[in-house]
């Protein structure tokens, strides 16, 4: 046992054994009166109580406001940019595909076959299954096959594993009639296939999966690849798929242009990254948002990876972003400056450098013009100022269904532009830190800008309304 002897003298240790002494009935004598030790009994536990709620608000109120700074930085931000975008919300008020276009598509697909001499078109879910027949790329995939098929008598048929027709059954699909093909557990569905068909040679979608090709080939029917022909069907876009990619472009560009002119020098990348989400979402369409945010050196590394960093002053912000209407997507990037910030003229020439070669491109992506001309077009601006050694990436790729499709802009692809592509234009130049010594600078640093751009008989438009006049204006 212990007892305090605090009352006794105040220069010894507060607690201390209880030993018998001579002194004990005296002790007792001069015991402080009960209300004196009730007061305080009270008073050490009132210290103890806030010494414990202190304690609490340490562990968990201080990160809660620090999250909640940030926060409420991003609210900051998306709710200024929001007053400038919500302006051009109706840019995404455009019609979704009807069922006679993919009934169109169809008949394009099945003239195509017979022209190519084979008796079918196979694809598992993916761009095309949803392109032909809305069956969206989203259904999971396994080591059942789950196939799409159409053949040159315009018959289209899907093969699914029996346990699995109910599920099928409920996509929303389009057809002008159906056959299902289905195949027991205890069976080989590639044999059904071929049993149900009398298929003797077919071609398969570019997506398929090797394990698909393998299986069909092992019943003796030919497999061919997807040909060029058949790809240009889904490259060609139809006015109503143009309609929608001009939407979600052209919005994409406003809303990275309303966060130019909100974003300040001291926010973080996660900042400018959530709001963006955030101003999707409000608009509609949040589904498919996808963004790299790049400060500085940090964009020398075209496709980032990096995070964490916050905005300096004279340091660019390269914004790659997009989302997705009726499953199209856009895909847009800027390179841009806060309002208050600026950036040295070097620095500058390499943004107007990356400019012209965009236009070179622009100028060169009409009718029947190979692909690898157009890149190099763009690639001969930069190589000319002595930068062509960070030009590291092809100039672009198609855009639709899938945000990286055919055509693709490169110097080793001998492919001609048609008339309807939708190709992405996207110079660049990256410099990193190790290599700015060659150009006398500390610090590394990227630039990029991108437009999709649709062929025209008149030359390339960009889908995103215009293209940018200075980091300033974007």
């Amino acid at each position: 046992m212990y007892q305090s002897i605090s009352e006794k003298d105040d220069r010894q240790p507060l607690l201390l054994p209880v030993t018998a002494s001579k002194n004990t009935k005296e002790q007792r004598r001069r015991k402080a009166p009960k209300w004196q030790k009730i007061v305080s009994e009270v008073t050490i536990l009132t210290l103890l109580s806030f010494a414990g709620v202190m304690m609490l608000f340490v562990l968990f109120m201080i990160p809660k406001v620090m999250s909640s700074d940030s926060h409420g930085s991003t609210r900051v931000l998306e709710d200024s940019a929001w007053k400038v975008l919500k302006e051009h919300v109706h840019l995404l008020d455009v019609p979704s595909i009807t069922r006679d276009e993919f009934l169109q598509r169809q008949s394009k697909l099945v003239a195509a076959l017979s022209e190519a001499g084979v008796d079918a078109f196979i694809a598992e879910p993916s761009a095309s299954s949803s392109y032909y027949a809305n069956i969206s790329g989203s259904f999971e995939l396994s080591e059942r096959p789950f196939l799409m098929i159409l053949d040159k008598e315009g018959q289209f048929s899907y093969l699914a594993p029996k346990f699995e027709l109910d599920r099928v059954a409920g996509l929303s699909m389009v057809f002008e009639d159906k056959k299902v093909i289905e195949w027991r557990e205890e069976e080989s569905p590639y044999e059904v296939l071929k049993r149900e068909t009398s298929y003797r040679k077919i071609m398969l979608d570019e997506h398929v999966r090797f394990m698909i090709a393998a299986g069909i080939q092992a019943t003796g029917v030919e497999v061919v690849p997807m040909s060029e022909t058949i790809q240009s069907l889904r490259s060609v876009k139809t006015e109503a798929e143009l309609a929608i990619l001009r939407g979600i472009n052209a919005f994409t560009l406003q809303l990275v242009r309303s966060l130019q002119k909100t974003i300040q020098i001291g926010m973080t990348q996660e900042v400018i990254f959530n709001a963006a989400s955030t101003l999707f979402s409000r608009a509609g369409v949040g589904k498919g948002y996808w963004a790299i945010v790049l400060f500085g050196d940090q964009a020398a590394s075209p496709h980032g990876g990096s995070s964490g960093k916050t905005l300096k002053d004279g340091e660019f912000v390269l914004i790659d972003i997009g989302s997705k209407l009726h499953n199209y997507g856009s895909d847009v990037t800027r390179t841009i400056l806060p309002a208050k910030s600026k950036v040295s003229m070097e620095l500058m020439d390499v943004w107007k450098t990356v400019h012209a070669a965009q236009s070179a491109a622009v100028e060169h992506m009409n009718i029947n013009e190979t692909c690898s001309v157009v890149d190099a077009a763009s690639r001969k601006v930069i190589t000319d100022v002595g930068l062509g050694e960070f030009y590291t990436h092809r100039l672009g790729h198609g855009l639709g269904l899938e945000m990286h499709e055919h055509p693709y802009l490169n110097g080793a692809n001998n492919e001609k532009l048609k008339v309807g592509e939708v190709v992405t234009n996207e110079p660049g130049i990256y410099v990193t830190t190790n290599q700015a010594k060659k150009l006398d600078k500390d610090v590394g640093f990227g630039v990029r800008l991108e437009d999709p751009i649709l062929v025209t008989k008149n030359g390339g438009v960009p889908l995103t309304g215009s293209r940018a006049n200075s980091p300033y204006e974007p």
